[in-house]
């Protein structure tokens, strides 16, 4: 009690200490923002000053994307290249005075100009159009404030910002292509380019037979190599290069024996039991209508397969990784193809009443056509078929997987070329009658039963495999010494990645998913040091049979800032091509020759010939693409000898025989109009890229996934 009245008599000094207490929480969490150990901001990004929150990219990806196909990481590349293109658009757009007005926004969404948009989401994939109908009760339910599902109306308002960005880009798209304009010197240059060409004969050393005794690379040679290929080499970010084992657990033969006996009992289980059709496909198996040819059997277990009676069972026996069972359920010699015709009354599948009504208004028509009512007639009065009723209910020709079971079953095992059968099948009730059957061999086909369990490696053989990575990463904690280890195992090797960016999830092999991502993502974090081995044993999953199916170990091997690489990071990758160059350009110094013929019978060549090569060519007939070679070949005077090209496959020497000159344009018009379409084909794609490279681009994602 004591304590409490003085905690009440000094209450001002509790207030003080709860203030100080509050301010060191506030200063931590801002201290730890740029720890990794959590994400402390929901800006996961900044375009041109705008910042993208994290929560409207979830909102995003959820309303817009959620049902797509794609994986999750190229949705989100998706919706990021969005949001960035989106941001920009609208800034030009306002500076330029472009918009999207409400009217005309509803316009793009109900009118008679609907937006690309529009036109993709909502086309009907039966009839290649799109839905108006919906559209049109969507738009009545906007106009008159119904209530909407929250979640249609979150997808609708991201759909709508599809739709402002596709309109703005395409404002402004018009009204950069309204701009160009090709004049008439440049319609004349490009017609002298596009018609004048020339015959040069040619000789080529490649590389290969140069000696490149004396010649040595050095940093030096790399560095300027890069810097010369500015372009090709220079990245705007920084990039990193890992180093890396896959470590595949594979089934063991224990494994393999335990689903053999398995398979076996399942055998047994088939023996007895009354229902085998369902046994086969409640374990993975397939119990087919359709009659393959023996080709199409298992090649592995063909003979035996072709050999049982109907009813017989063959197996177990391995294939493609799985043990396998097949039933013979019948063989016999059926058609390849069926030209039938049908009347269809429609019967909604499990309506007994429904299929039973159906059933006896075909009977009734199949009484009418035995008494002479031709079949025509019978399916353009009552056939629920629109498809081919007008056509008398023909069918045409077809095979057996065009149709349903029944339908199949009824035209190619059972039935015969002028039979009249009643069939039943999803779609209700159908008079049936089978025109012809063709056969394009005489052969017997066989309709079999499958099933098979797949042989994977169990939870011991997982977890063996497991510890023997756990040691090998226990003990190798650097770079050079997992080489090392490595480097002593017989069915493993390192792989080295490409260049790798802080967003990328492939690499290598290893494919688009959330493991490769986390590898790369620890290769990123902050802490992560060059030569470092990652303590953490990746997992990779079976995407079918969902078990562990390889364990990768990685390990941090280089980082590239920003700008031109490094020599030491490239010599791996353009040692080549710069010793290439040097011993070229140290033979060419050596190289006298006083006639083409002299150069190829010196180095054991032949002399050859490009013919009919225009300025624009870019791969040349039996050269490829070398540039230097074309320029040659225009820029040296007929009938004389060029000088030594060191090129990209090898050394040139070129001597034009003949040029054939363009002559004067006789339709400027026509080609003024064809630079300028050529010109404004590349609008759509070249102005986003060009505004997004200029753009000041801040880009966190990596942060959060």
């Amino acid at each position: 009690m004591a304590l409490i009245g003085t905690i009440r008599k000094n209450f001002w000094f509790v207030l003080i200490l709860l203030g100080f207490a509050l301010a060191a929480f506030i200063l931590m969490d801002m201290t730890s923002a740029g720890n990794a150990g959590g994400v402390t901001s929901l800006t996961m990004g900044d375009v041109a000053g705008e910042k993208i929150d994290y929560r409207a990219f979830q909102q995003t990806e959820s309303a817009y994307y959620g049902n797509s196909g794609a994986d999750v990481f190229t949705k989100r590349k998706s919706i990021w290249d969005f949001y960035v293109q989106k941001t920009l658009l609208k800034k030009e757009a306002s500076a330029l005075g472009l918009n999207v007005s409400t009217d005309e926004l509803m316009e793009l969404q109900f009118g008679a100009n609907q937006s690309p948009i529009i036109q993709q989401n909502w086309r009907n994939p039966q009839t290649g159009q799109v839905d108006q109908a919906s559209l049109q009760q969507f738009k009545t339910a906007i106009e008159e404030g119904e209530e909407m599902n929250p979640q249609f109306r979150t997808y609708w308002a991201e759909q709508e910002k599809q739709i402002i960005k596709e309109s703005l880009q395409s404002k402004l798209n018009t009204l950069v292509s309204k701009a160009i304009y090709a004049p008439n010197f440049m319609a004349e240059e490009s017609h002298i380019m596009d018609n004048t060409k020339v015959d040069f004969n040619y000789v080529k050393i490649p590389f290969d037979n140069i000696d490149a005794a004396g010649v040595e690379v050095t940093d030096a040679d790399i560095s300027s190599y890069i810097s010369e290929k500015k372009d090709r080499f220079e990245v705007n970010v920084e990039t990193r290069e890992m180093e890396y084992v896959v470590f595949n657990v594979e089934a063991s033969e224990a494994d393999a024996q335990a689903v053999t006996q398995k398979v076996e009992a399942l055998k047994q289980e088939l023996a007895v039991t009354a229902n085998d059709s369902l046994l086969f496909t409640s374990n993975n198996g397939n119990y087919s209508h359709l009659y393959g040819k023996a080709e199409n059997l298992p090649e592995i277990a063909r003979a035996q397969i072709t050999a049982l009676n109907p009813g017989e069972v063959y197996g177990p026996f391995t294939e493609n990784g799985y043990s396998m069972l097949v039933k013979m359920i019948d063989k016999k010699k059926v058609a390849d193809s069926v030209t039938a015709r049908h009347i269809l009354k429609a019967a909604p599948q499990g309506d007994v009443a429904a299929v039973a009504s159906a059933r006896t208004f075909i009977d009734s028509i199949r009484r009418e056509y035995k008494r002479g009512v031709s079949f025509d007639t019978l399916a353009l009065r009552h056939s629920d078929d629109t498809s081919n009723k007008l056509q008398g209910g023909d069918l045409g020709s077809f095979t057996q997987e065009t149709m349903v079971p029944e339908f199949a079953t009824a035209c190619f095992a059972n039935g015969r070329p002028g039979g009249v059968y009643v069939v039943t099948t999803q779609f209700g009730v159908h008079l049936l009658e089978v025109q012809d059957q063709v056969f394009n061999d005489n052969q017997l086909k066989y309709r079999i039963a499958s099933m098979g369990q797949p042989i994977t490696p169990s939870q011991e053989t997982q977890d063996e495999q497991y510890d023997k990575v756990t040691e090998i990463v226990a003990a190798n904690r650097d770079i050079n010494s997992l080489r090392t280890a490595i480097a002593a195992l017989p069915d493993v090797q390192l792989e080295k990645s490409a260049p790798l960016r802080s967003n990328d999830f492939n690499m290598g092999t290893l494919g688009a998913v959330q493991s490769t991502r986390d590898i790369i993502q620890w290769a990123f974090d902050p802490s992560t040091e060059v030569g470092e081995v990652s303590p953490e044993i990746f997992r990779f999953t079976d995407p079918v049979q969902y078990y562990d199916n390889k364990y990768v170990l990685a390990a941090l091997s280089s980082i590239i800032p920003k700008g031109l690489p490094t020599a030491s990071s490239m010599r791996s990758k353009v040692e080549a091509a710069v010793m290439n160059r040097k011993k070229a350009a140290k033979f060419v110094q050596g190289f006298k020759f006083n006639s083409l013929q002299e150069a190829a019978t010196s180095q054991g060549l032949q002399v050859q010939n490009a013919a009919d090569v225009g300025s624009k060519t870019s791969t040349i007939t039996g050269i490829g693409n070398e540039p230097k070679v074309l320029a040659a070949a225009f820029g040296t005077q007929v009938q004389a000898t060029s000088q030594p090209i060191i090129g990209e496959s090898g050394v040139y020497i070129v001597q034009p025989i003949s040029r054939q000159e363009a002559g004067a344009a006789t339709n400027l018009p026509l080609i003024k109009s064809s630079v300028n379409g050529a010109t404004k084909s590349q609008v759509n794609f070249s102005l986003i890229k060009n505004m997004t490279k200029r753009a000041d681009i801040k880009d966190d994602r990596a942060t959060f996934f």
